[in-house]
């Protein structure tokens, strides 16, 4: 096989080649010495020559471009691309286009697997951790990016354990909604899942492929040689996992793209176990432990999988009772009064008023202590939502990524979103016994969704 460079050659009188890293499909790749610097970086290099066709060259250069606008640390940084007139003067005159980026002294997942390696589930765990942080920054870039092409021998580990991902030639940018984003086929048979396979892809795509490639850890197999039950591959027949790492890793590599988990970050927090994980969509809500230490019992906190849910039911039946039983007489016996004293001298428009002013602070009342509050938290958004016996719903929407703080001040709980302050509890009248909740409770209240807020 020929080569395109050979050790020692220079290339513009800056990059001196030391050994050749991997060759494919894509062209070559080099570890060299930038020589204005002595850094050592990543060269590689596509002849126009040699190209299959020149889809190969657009991949290449939209790699170029795309890690050129990526800043992770887990991620080879970009640094120059620039292309080359070789033998120009000859009948072997060739076009190449370089792209340089910082050298990962480490070993792809694939040689290692390939060298013996068999890691534990430990340290598959800490792998997935690590690629979903990167997918978790990809996808969460505006526009956002899906990396198509997820595999272990895109995945390079270095000796202390941290794991870069490379390979951006199959990236797709995604400027309309990703449920219905169609491209071009692209991709590695075994990594990819079905949707790909016809040219669809979106941000669970990259999970598959994630869940495809620990699969191949575990098992040092490739995925589709491994058994398959019902069109899924049934990983259980060759390797043995704790029950909640099997699970996860069922929602991971889901045919049906919906039965998937929909986001990096909750397949992250998932299996970090910082959210409570259900196999089943919808089995039944647990409440969280803190639960019992409410002094009032109408504060309700329930979890499931990333959202939280606090619930402070109002006094409604009882303000109802209370209108109809006392208050509704009174009024009743007033009116009558004024219309027996007043109705020579007063007209109508003026006993109405008088009524209508009777009836406010009745009305205001209801209103206060009828209220029930509703908050609901997950990884995108949150809502806040107030619902009054007489004047209807006040509702509030926002990020989550948004909130900054949830704080107290007496018997109020506050949501921050930057500077903006919402209240999400303020009771007026604490120690009343038609709402009476307490700063213990508020307290509580606020440790719960600050905690939430922490580990989603």
């Amino acid at each position: 096989m020929k080569f395109l460079h050979g050790q020692g050659e220079v290339i513009t009188e800056r990059y001196q080649i030391v050994t050749l890293l991997g060759q494919g499909g894509m062209g070559s790749t080099y570890a060299a010495v930038d020589l204005t610097n002595n850094q050592r970086v990543a060269i590689k290099v596509v002849s126009l020559q040699a190209a299959r066709d020149w889809k190969t060259l657009e991949l290449f250069e939209r790699e170029a471009q795309v890690l050129a606008t990526l800043n992770h640390p887990f991620i080879p940084k970009y640094l120059d691309y620039f292309q080359v007139n070789a033998d120009k003067d000859s009948d072997n005159s060739d076009c190449r286009f370089y792209l340089v980026q910082e050298l990962v002294e480490g070993e792809s997942l694939a040689t290692l697997v390939e060298r013996g390696w068999q890691p534990k589930e430990a340290e598959v765990k800490a792998i997935a951790l690590q690629v979903l942080e990167i997918l978790v920054y990809l996808h969460t870039l505006v526009p956002p990016i899906i990396h198509r092409d997820i595999k272990p021998q895109n995945l390079i580990r270095r000796e202390d354990g941290k794991v870069y991902l490379v390979d951006f030639g199959t990236v797709q940018h995604i400027v309309r909604n990703p449920q219905s984003f169609v491209s071009t086929f692209v991709g590695s048979v075994g990594y990819m899942p079905p949707e790909q396979l016809r040219g669809q892809t979106v941000f669970a795509s990259d999970l598959y492929s994630l869940g495809a490639t620990l699969l191949f850890l575990l098992t040092g197999q490739s995925p589709e040689t491994l058994p398959q039950k019902m069109l899924k591959v049934d990983f259980r027949q060759v390797i043995k996992l704790s029950d909640r790492f099997a699970h996860w890793l069922d929602q991971l590599i889901a045919p049906v793209i919906e039965e998937r988990f929909q986001s990096a970050k909750t397949a992250f927090f998932q299996l970090k176990g910082k959210i409570q994980f259900n196999s089943q969509k919808n089995t039944t809500i647990e409440e969280t432990k803190n639960i019992k230490y409410f002094r009032n019992p109408r504060i309700k906190v329930e979890k499931r999988y990333d959202n939280l849910v606090i619930k402070v039911d109002g006094r409604k039946r009882e303000t109802l009772t209370f209108l109809f039983m006392f208050l509704m007489p009174i009024i009743v016996f007033l009116i009558g009064i004024i219309k027996s004293t007043f109705i020579g001298n007063w007209n109508g428009v003026l006993s109405s008023l008088v009524i209508i002013l009777l009836w406010l602070p009745i009305l205001s009342l209801a209103n206060c202590f009828s209220k029930e509050t509703y908050l609901e938290i997950n990884s995108e958004t949150f809502t806040i939502k107030h619902s009054y016996l007489v004047t209807g719903t006040h509702q509030v929407q926002g990020r989550t990524e948004d909130i900054a703080e949830i704080s107290q001040k007496g018997t109020k709980c506050i949501l921050w979103e930057g500077i903006k302050s919402h209240y999400f509890i303020d009771d007026k009248v604490e120690g009343s016994r038609f709402y009476d909740l307490h700063s213990e409770d508020i307290k509580s209240l606020v440790a719960q969704i600050s905690n939430f807020l922490k580990e989603s």
